[in-house]
């Protein structure tokens, strides 16, 4: 899972804004379909950007701990 505290992506930002400014529009009853779809859209990306990051966090994490258990394993081998 992706860090709260780490900073956002410039480019998820921007999408989250135009998804932002697009449900506001639909709030106010002024959305259009083809408006409606693009926020669907954004909605998917955002979703696979997330987990896109996570899988690779979750592998840096696996490969560091593949690496410690080589170390350890160097370390009874000696």
């Amino acid at each position: 899972m992706t860090d709260p505290f780490d900073p956002p992506r410039p480019r998820d930002d921007a999408l989250q804004e135009e998804l932002d400014s697009l449900r506001e529009q639909e709030r106010e009853g002024h959305s259009t379909p083809k408006e409606q779809r693009r926020a669907e859209q954004l909605e998917r990306r955002l979703r696979v950007d997330e987990h896109g990051a996570e899988t690779r966090e979750r592998r840096e994490e696996d490969r560091e701990a593949d690496r410690q258990d080589e170390e350890e394993r160097a370390r009874h081998r000696r």
